[in-house]
């Protein structure tokens, strides 16, 4: 007998992009809860460097193809991956109807600083997040959200799930493992990340302590930049560091995971709006005031290192969502 057929549009499959590993990861499941169905995954051939063809031809791709299979086959599943951001309210508007949605992201938190980006993202990400909310109201679908950035702008449903991020997260026992360095930065160009800010925290630092960086690299030859590396190297580099400084926008990041799984432990920004309640131990800095920042800092890394972060279970039912 002839498995039934699901039909998957994914944008990105990469195992070294936080939103290729958690694409793959919703396949496994969706796999592992479906054994009487075959999936048929589509995604760009090539992973393309301009965000826009990014973030929105391939989407667009995606939709496209979602609707073919719609039209012309009767009693098939179909499920879009990613990239799936709340804000993009015509995405979940016109979406087949019973459409399989993996993680939503977004919902990021963001510093005061730069101004236009925060205005940008206070105001306008504001306004399509509030049309995404009335588009989910009206479809009524059942929803899964890779954090719980979101879960405070939405009105409780049993149908929302939150934290798939951390389905399956352990942190490892790492027994004597010499930790030889003192902070790393992950650097990204992005205005969402604070970039220049983290730059110049991290050439203060330099003076005193022993820092890394991976990502962009800091013209500075007191830092150690390992530029843009693979993720099983990165969780080597981590397993031998102390402290990893995370940018202001994602405490559950997958940079912050793999930290935590290394036993690192890791800088968040102080938010009044948002503090995870499944993390605890995490040092929580201003990164708003930069004159105190550096000090706030210097005054944990002189400390002897003790990992401290402990992980509270999730107790989401996530496999009743990928039950067809």
């Amino acid at each position: 007998m002839n498995k039934k057929k699901i039909f998957v549009w994914c944008c990105d499959l990469n195992k070294n992009s936080g939103e290729g590993i958690i694409a793959n990861k919703f396949i496994h499941d969706l796999k592992l809860n479906n054994s009487s169905h075959k999936l048929i995954i589509n995604s760009p051939k090539n992973k393309s460097e301009n965000i826009f063809v990014e973030r929105f031809i391939h989407p667009l791709r995606g939709l496209i193809f979602l609707w073919k299979i719609y039209i012309f086959n009767k009693n098939i599943n179909i499920c879009y991956v990613n990239y799936l951001p709340f804000w993009n309210f015509i995405l979940f508007l016109l979406l087949p109807p019973k459409t399989i949605l993996g993680p939503i992201t977004g919902g990021s938190l963001f510093n005061k600083k730069p101004v236009k980006n925060y205005i940008l993202r206070k105001y306008f990400l504001n306004t399509l997040n509030n049309l995404t909310i009335l588009v989910i109201k009206i479809r009524g679908s059942k929803l899964l959200f890779s954090t719980d950035l979101l879960k405070n702008k939405l009105y409780k449903n049993r149908k929302y799930l939150f934290n798939y991020i951390l389905k399956d997260f352990k942190i490892k026992k790492i027994k004597k493992y010499k930790k030889k360095y003192d902070l790393i930065f992950y650097l990204r160009d992005h205005k969402n990340k604070n970039m220049k800010m983290q730059i110049d925290l991290a050439n203060k630092l330099s003076k005193k302590f022993k820092i890394i960086t991976v990502g962009e690299k800091i013209p500075n030859p007191d830092i150690k930049n390992l530029g843009y590396i693979k993720r099983k190297n990165l969780l080597k580099i981590l397993k031998k560091t102390k402290f990893a400084f995370l940018s202001p926008e994602n405490l559950l990041s997958l940079f912050a995971l793999d930290s935590i799984g290394c036993n690192t432990n890791i800088f968040f920004n102080k938010n009044k709006n948002y503090k995870t309640n499944k993390l605890k131990g995490i040092f929580y800095v201003n990164y708003e005031d930069g004159s105190k920042l550096n000090h706030e800092i210097e005054k944990y890394l002189v400390k002897k290192f003790v990992f401290r972060i402990k992980y509270i279970n999730s107790k989401e039912k996530f496999e009743n969502y990928f039950k067809i």
